[in-house]
C-alpha cells in the first residue's frame, strides 16, 4: 500500500489536501484537512461515533484550494 503521507493535493500547490477516513467501529466515512502532525492524527475521532479507530482510505482535494485548481 502506498504511504498517504507522502501524497500531495494535485489540483493545487497552494493549500494541503483534505484526507478521507472510514471509521472502523460504525463504517462511517468522513474527511477531515490533512493533519498539521503526528499529534493532531493521533487525538482525531469519527464525527458519527467518537470512535478512535479511523483509517486514512484516500486524499480528496481541499475545499480550500482556489477555483480552478
Amino acid at each position: 500500500m502506498e504511504n498517504l503521507n507522502d501524497k500531495k493535493c494535485t489540483a493545487c500547490s497552494f493549500w494541503p489536501p483534505d484526507w478521507r477516513y472510514k471509521c472502523q467501529k460504525c463504517r462511517a466515512v468522513f474527511t477531515m484537512p490533512a493533519p498539521r502532525g503526528p499529534a493532531d492524527e493521533k487525538n482525531r475521532k469519527c464525527p458519527e461515533c467518537g470512535g478512535a479507530e479511523i483509517q486514512r482510505t484516500d486524499l480528496v482535494k481541499s475545499e480550500a484550494c482556489p477555483p480552478g485548481g
